[in-house]
């Protein structure tokens, strides 16, 4: 047992190798490139951004401004807090299943945890989903902790980590009924209610803010079959190995009873409440809104592994479980492996543009698409084609008078159709369209005005 707690740091380090392994491989994809895209702004053109959308992420984008003006917004920089934080959630587990079980279960599920390809999938998003999770975990520790020492300060530092993790991501408080399940004694529930009274209280603002922007979920598919294949692939790597094993291990780290009650509830009650209020009210459950829960399987995973006899089986397994993985790891850091190639369109953009071209963004909101890379936006006129520098289109009369002016305009909008002034801009015969490229969601189109020679 003394060599197992001096090897209590390997989770965390294997994750952040697997987390810094390929991390500028992929793309910024759309939801990346709007944490980069907005959180480089001023506070003031922030705060301008935010009345139109993603206030539930406003601490999320400003922790990314402060990082932003000290280490830039290429992919390594920006993707660093999400591989820390994943790190710090694989320490955290170890040091969760250590208290729970033993050193040797703690370990165990920390090297599932860290080997598991949305883990490291995970480490390389720019968005908050890694440092939810690395904080969730941390209040779970917190949790055991004040149950076990009924200090008022333990259940204060509880209430605190949750509620950040609320300010940061508000389906986090999904974990707190699945910390109530977690509890044996009146008195223990008594405090919950305390702290989870906090919570409330202090996230509630976040809430009243989020509530007028929830539209913007509404692309929200109802929990299908498919919901569950996802899961499999997006935690496994869909490979059927890795599925059943980590499966069956957590089936045998279950029969612990220290283990059972913490790591059921958290695995099971946020998924169901969320499935649930789908199907009740409207939809609102996407997998990596849960991947929090996912440590909780692994945990289950560890200890089971750590009960298995004879004892040179777990490395061996562990070694096995990591060797199957292998293709989906290598996938997740393929430069192809992301919804959208924002750094393609861009380095097309800055290669094939000039001076003074303007751009046309379709919808407005689309400028996110390119200005992750600031790089090929210097020499256009992004402001004459909108109403506003974020948000508004101009009415397509207004439109036409303005591109009049135009000799070239390059038009960026979703690969699935034109709409808005796109179709306006196809419509007008004094402009022609030149060449057009697809980078998988995205299409970028130039246009050039018949009667106007090249800027």
């Amino acid at each position: 047992m003394g060599k197992l707690r001096g090897l209590w740091l390997l989770p965390a380090v294997l994750s952040a190798v697997l987390g810094l392994w390929g991390i500028d491989g992929p793309s910024f994809w759309a939801d990346e490139g709007g944490s980069v895209a907005i959180a480089r702004l001023p506070p003031p053109d922030l705060l301008a951004v935010l009345d139109h959308m993603d206030r539930v992420h406003a601490v999320y984008y400003g922790l990314l401004h402060l990082v932003i003006s000290v280490v830039g917004t290429g992919e390594w920089a920006m993707r660093l807090p999400s591989v820390l934080a994943m790190s710090a959630a694989a320490g955290l587990l170890t040091a969760l299943g250590r208290r729970l079980v033993s050193p040797a279960a703690g370990l165990l599920a920390g090297l599932i945890y860290a080997l598991l390809p949305v883990v490291s999938r995970y480490a390389q998003e720019a968005r908050q989903y890694a440092l939810v999770t690395a904080l969730a975990i941390g209040a779970t520790y917190l949790l055991v902790v004040a149950v076990e020492r009924r200090r008022a300060r333990w259940w204060a530092a509880y209430a605190g980590v949750l509620t950040v993790v609320g300010w940061l991501h508000l389906y986090g408080l999904f974990l707190l009924p699945a910390h109530a399940l977690m509890l044996r004694s009146a008195t223990a529930w008594r405090r919950w209610g305390i702290a989870a009274a906090v919570v409330c209280a202090a996230s509630a603002p976040l809430v009243l803010l989020a509530v007028p922007q929830s539209g913007l979920i509404s692309w929200l598919p109802l929990p299908s079959a498919a919901t569950v294949r996802h899961l499999g692939t997006l935690v496994f790597g869909g490979h059927p190995v890795a599925i059943w094993t980590v499966l069956v291990l957590a089936a045998l780290g279950l029969r612990e009873r220290a283990v059972r009650v913490v790591a059921l509830p958290w695995l099971a009650a946020p998924l169901a409440l969320m499935i649930a209020i789908s199907f009740a009210v409207r939809p609102i459950f996407y997998p990596r809104y849960a991947l929090y829960c996912v440590a909780a399987l692994a945990l289950a995973a560890g200890a089971g592994l750590a009960a298995l006899r004879p004892r040179p089986l777990a490395p061996v397994l562990v070694v096995a479980l990591a060797a199957v993985m292998v293709p989906a790891h290598l996938a997740i850091r393929a430069p192809s492996s992301r919804p959208d190639d924002l750094r393609g369109l861009a380095h097309t953009l800055r290669a094939h543009s000039l001076p003074g071209d303007a751009v046309l963004y379709v919808p407005a909101g689309n400028w996110m698409s390119v200005t992750p890379y600031l790089g090929s936006m210097a020499w256009l006129d992004t402001t004459t084609l909108h109403r506003d520098r974020f948000f508004g289109d101009l009415p397509p009369g207004r439109f036409r008078e303005v591109v009049a002016g135009e000799a070239r305009v390059w038009v960026v909008e979703r690969a699935t159709g034109s709409h808005g002034n796109a179709v306006e801009l196809r419509r007008d015969r004094r402009f022609r369209l030149v060449r057009s490229w697809t980078f998988r969601t995205r299409t970028l189109s130039v246009f050039e005005q018949v009667a106007v020679s090249k800027k």
